[in-house]
């Protein structure tokens, strides 16, 4: 439990930096159905005319400090539990293998917990009327009320695959790329060593989620848009919600190719591959700071 304190602080500080980039990656992967109309150039002239200069930091932010945050926590906090339970060693200790499969396991609870908050986010980020006058909370409650409470679990299975794809991916690479910075930088070089460790693993995990991130924004946004219905519990609609996400697959991928599933991945490796850089970076400095081992 001694290990909270300096991830959630790294965790947070990170949530905070990166917004503006993640903002403009949410900006770009929704529209990844729409062919030229969702160019960047467009996106933020849109974006900036409704929100304006302000909106770039603020816009959503809440639920975004709120669900970044509490998912690197969790991620940090339960994968060398999870490696360790799995495997009977320290991650330190493990494969590559053995710490994608821990990460996989041990990312499965934020996926499910940070759902509602992925919905909320990216209707304020996508909220041009300003309907909901940037407010989760009103967010959530238009949702329940005209969608009961399913309504909060649109695009699901989108989100959990890209959570655990980077998961495995970042902490499964993160050693071997650390070992490389290392190698390549001045051995008294340590923070900018973790930097550029951190850095090429979080990219290197944008490779593998970047295609479900871009389905599942672009499967919200128009779930979203549409009349709103309100759909009970069942196995179909767990089903269905699987099916309609590589039904948007092939339909991005009718539109735009095979690179429309990267749409927006530049700004997807400069979120994720900053967000792996300032992890790897600022938590074991916070440790440092607070004395924890």
């Amino acid at each position: 439990w001694s290990t909270l304190p300096p991830i959630t602080a790294g965790a947070l500080s990170t949530a905070t930096l990166m917004y503006p980039v993640d903002l403009l990656r949410a900006l770009k992967m929704s529209a990844a159905a729409e062919g030229k109309g969702g160019s960047t150039v467009t996106l933020i002239k849109n974006f900036y005319a409704t929100h304006g200069l302000k909106g770039f930091a603020t816009q959503g932010v809440v639920p975004e400090m709120v669900r970044a945050t509490y998912m690197r926590v969790l991620k940090f906090f339960l994968f060398p539990i999870t490696h360790q339970a799995m495997f009977n060693k320290p991650e330190n200790k493990g494969s590559g293998l053995t710490k994608a499969i821990a990460a996989g396991v041990a990312s499965l609870p934020e996926g499910f917990t940070i759902q509602p908050i992925e919905v909320s986010k990216i209707a304020l980020q996508l909220d041009k009327e300003k309907k909901f006058n940037n407010q989760a909370g009103a967010v959530i409650r238009d949702i329940l009320k005209t969608r009961g409470w399913t309504g909060l679990f649109i695009g699901y299975f989108g989100i959990q695959y890209r959570q655990t794809s980077w998961t495995a991916a970042y902490f499964a690479s993160l050693q071997y790329f650390s070992e490389q910075s290392k190698a390549v930088l001045p051995a008294d070089w340590k923070m900018t060593q973790n930097l550029a460790g951190g850095f090429a693993a979080g990219m290197f995990g944008a490779i593998f989620n970047t295609p479900g991130d871009v389905i599942r924004s672009s499967q919200q946004k128009a779930i979203l848009a549409a009349e709103p219905i309100k759909h009970p519990f069942s196995v179909g609609l767990c089903a269905s919600g699987v099916k309609d996400f590589f039904a948007m697959g092939s339909k991005i991928v009718a539109a735009n190719g095979i690179g429309g599933l990267y749409m927006g991945f530049g700004f997807k490796a400069m979120h994720l591959g900053g967000s792996g850089a300032l992890l790897a970076m600022l938590i074991p400095w916070f440790k440092g700071m607070m004395g924890v081992k």
